[in-house]
């Protein structure tokens, strides 16, 4: 160690030892790999011999005959012929390893600019850490060529030797001023439709902005885009042409539609019986269907379309392995719509992209006893709730197609006319006579309060018993005025006005033919709305729960799009609006355009099926309040208002009262032994006596139980 007496200053520095000199030698070692010329080998070849992947927690070198089609897409990126590439497929199919190999080629073989697009900052450094890193450190060819120094390793850039691996998000920055030999884009489909510095001034999508950044290495410059379909169908008419067999329905946006663009290949294999060709997609698997979804799954074959032969699941690996060995394998459209083709035959569709859609039955970790008893289930949750989300998910995710929503030309558009033909005879404010229990439902509108009474039954079975506005304050309420002044309701200005609401948890609603009514389940009135509302909605909430009944009312909220994971959610805002804390209230929150899905299936089932929404006869000469439950059309995009409608608070109303009946356990109920609270006749717990005479409500007609010991839960807190 060397010692600095340092005069001036009256202080020894210590200074460690100078490093040794780099020899112009070592230099020289170093710098002579970039000048070497490329490697004329294939991405899978180069995965082979320097690429290690973890399979069952042992590391092994790459083995194509694990997912035999990603062989094509993955060597396509050194076609001359094509601009890009495009590949769709299932979840979990082997896409994300290909496009590691695809993106570490250029390391081993071809220095050269590249790019890697995830489609957020936050997934992109999860994919970095739990995948591309262990693949990169594991793999000593690779690894070797790293840079070592801090910055050569990063969440957003590699530096190897001669070349630099960059890690993006889809941003036009990242897509503008630089120039790259190879772009990728993983999970494409997740990607913001266009980009753009300005919403008002869009640059275009970013497969069309990547093809900008590979111009400068002319034809040896590829974008390639993987990922599962997750844009909705957007025809619902639409059939496949014969001279395109390949083709997949229209959508928006997304892989599908550069597919589309492309040469449009399908996976095929050769049947063991007969050799002919067919491509294996979910649709050709047969299974007993009398049998429920899981054991169902397990009888799941693959039936060949020429001679009708079976195929196990045991046969899969077999089947794909012979189609990567010519047997099969990737057939694309042919110009003129003559036949199919392989990529590199000159009668192949003419595009720029070559594309590729594999079918979920064919993927190596799909089994198809899962596809099978996932399809089933889904399919029972559209037939019993009128929920397609759970379908979409499973055709997007696990068969890899996008979804083509099923559309009963049978039962033609909701219209006032056909709620009219198939109103239920009743009397306004009566329940039926096969009424469990009843849901209160309030929404806010600028100047009063619609209310609405939905009786529950048995499936889900629902009918309006009532419908009207609260309009005037109460009589306490500031600047009401008096006589032929007073002011209407101001949910939003005055909380004092909310106190309208306050006797409708204990209303007590008769049913048809009976000497007892029901008390509502549950009171839910709407959290949104004007400036104030939510303030005032939270405060009606607390006052509430200090006359004991906050177990009986909620405050609600909407969350909009199809693709809501929840239908509904009980809890605490995770954060405040506007940077405001978050309120300490629980919010029934609904995923309000499955929950319209919902209501538009059970509205149609008015003239037969399970868990109908029936209106009562009393609405027939109110067409207005008739017109409120066709007031909105569904879009690919979520439920919105019809051109011209105004009022549609009857469909608010009503998927806030599915949305309770929900939260309170309809879709959990045993009906062979219901709960007490969906109980029929006077020994339900929200059963009350009414008196002869008046047809009022009477003392209890039984004693209830006396509450249990409540315990306070230090870890909710």
């Amino acid at each position: 160690m060397l010692e600095n007496r340092d005069h001036a200053l009256g202080q020894i520095m210590d200074l460690p030892p100078l490093p040794p000199h780099t020899k112009a030698g070592e230099v020289l070692a170093d710098c002579l790999p970039i000048l070497d010329a490329p490697s004329r080998i294939t991405p899978i070849e180069c995965a082979q011999q320097n690429v290690r992947v973890e399979a069952r927690g042992v590391w092994q070198n790459y083995d194509p005959d694990v997912t035999p089609y990603m062989v094509e897409p993955a060597n396509t990126i050194q076609s001359r012929l094509y601009k890009g590439g495009a590949f769709v497929g299932p979840s979990q199919s082997g896409k994300t390893m290909a496009l590691i190999t695809t993106a570490l080629h250029p390391v081993i073989c071809d220095p050269s600019p590249t790019l890697v697009m995830h489609m957020d900052r936050p997934s992109r450094d999860r994919w970095v850490e739990e995948s591309l890193n262990p693949v990169i450190h594991n793999s000593p060819e690779v690894y070797k060529r790293l840079g070592k120094g801090r910055d050569d390793d990063t969440f957003s850039r590699k530096r190897f030797l001669g070349m630099r691996l960059m890690l993006g998000y889809p941003t036009p920055q990242w897509l503008s001023s630089a120039k790259y030999k190879l772009v990728a884009l993983t999970d494409y489909d997740h990607f913001p439709p266009e980009l753009g510095v300005r919403k008002d001034a869009p640059e275009g999508s970013s497969f069309d902005m990547a093809k900008q950044r590979v111009k400068t290495f002319l034809s040896r410059g590829f974008v390639f885009a993987e990922s599962t379909p997750a844009w909705p169908v957007t025809d619902e008419d639409w059939e496949a042409a014969e001279q395109h067999p390949h083709e997949l329905p229209p959508v928006k946006h997304g892989i599908v539609l550069l597919y589309n663009e492309g040469t449009r290949g399908r996976w095929y294999w050769e049947c063991r019986d007969c050799k002919e060709l067919y491509e294996p997609t979910v649709e050709r698997l047969e299974y007993d269907k009398t049998l429920p979804p899981i054991a169902a799954g397990e009888t799941a074959v693959m039936v060949c379309p020429h001679c009708g032969g079976y195929v196990g699941p045991q046969h899969k690996t077999e089947l794909n392995r012979a189609a990567l060995a010519g047997r099969g394998g990737w057939l694309h459209e042919t110009e003129d719509g003559s036949g199919l083709v392989p990529l590199n035959d000159s009668r192949i569709r003419g595009s720029e992209i070559a594309s590729w859609a594999l079918n979920g039955a064919a993927a190596t970790f799909a089994k198809w006893s899962e596809l099978i008893s996932r399809r089933l289930v889904a399919e029972n949750a559209l037939a019993r709730l009128g929920d397609e989300v759970a379908l979409a998910r499973y055709y997007y995710t696990d068969v890899g197609v996008p979804y083509h929503r099923k559309v009963d030309k049978k039962e033609g558009e909701l219209t006032v006319q056909f709620l009219k033909d198939n109103l239920r005879e009743a009397e306004r404010g009566v329940a039926p006579s096969w009424t469990r229990f009843i849901v209160i439902t309030v929404d806010v509108q600028g100047s009063y309060f619609p209310v609405q009474i939905t009786a529950f039954g048995e499936e889900g079975k629902a009918q309006v018993v009532d419908r009207f506005d609260l309009t005037q304050p109460p009589a306490d309420a500031p600047n009401r005025g008096s006589g032929d002044e007073i002011r209407r309701l101001e949910p939003a200005r005055y909380s004092e006005d909310w106190k309208v609401l306050d006797g409708l948890a204990q209303k007590v609603v008769p049913i048809e033919g009976e000497d007892y009514g029901l008390k509502p389940v549950h009171c839910i009135v709407d959290f949104h709305g004007e400036p104030g509302v939510s303030d005032n909605a939270e405060k009606f909430l607390k006052r509430r729960r200090k006359e004991d009944e906050g177990h009986i009312w909620r405050v609600s909220r909407g969350e909009g799009k199809f693709k809501v994971p929840f239908r509904i959610k009980y809890a605490e805002p995770e954060r405040g609006s506007g940077g405001k804390a978050a309120r300490s209230i629980r919010i029934l929150t609904m995923a309000t355009d499955r929950l319209k899905d919902t209501l538009a299936v059970s509205l149609k089932r008015a003239t037969g099926g399970a868990g109908p929404f029936l209106l009562p006869s009393w609405m027939c000469e109110n067409t207005a309040l008739l017109q409120e439950f066709v007031a909105e059309q569904r879009t690919s995009d979520g439920w919105e208002k019809k051109p011209g409608q105004v009022r549609n608070e009857a469909i608010d109303l009503s998927v806030q009262a599915r949305a309770g009946a929900e939260h309170k356990g309809l879709l959990r109920i045993d009906w062979a032994a219901p709960p007490e609270w969906a109980l029929g006749g006077i020994q339900n717990e929200f059963a009350v006596a009414l008196s002869v005479d008046e047809g009022e409500a009477a003392e209890p007609a039984r004693e209830k139980e006396p509450p249990a010991q409540q315990f306070v839960s230090f870890l909710r807190r």
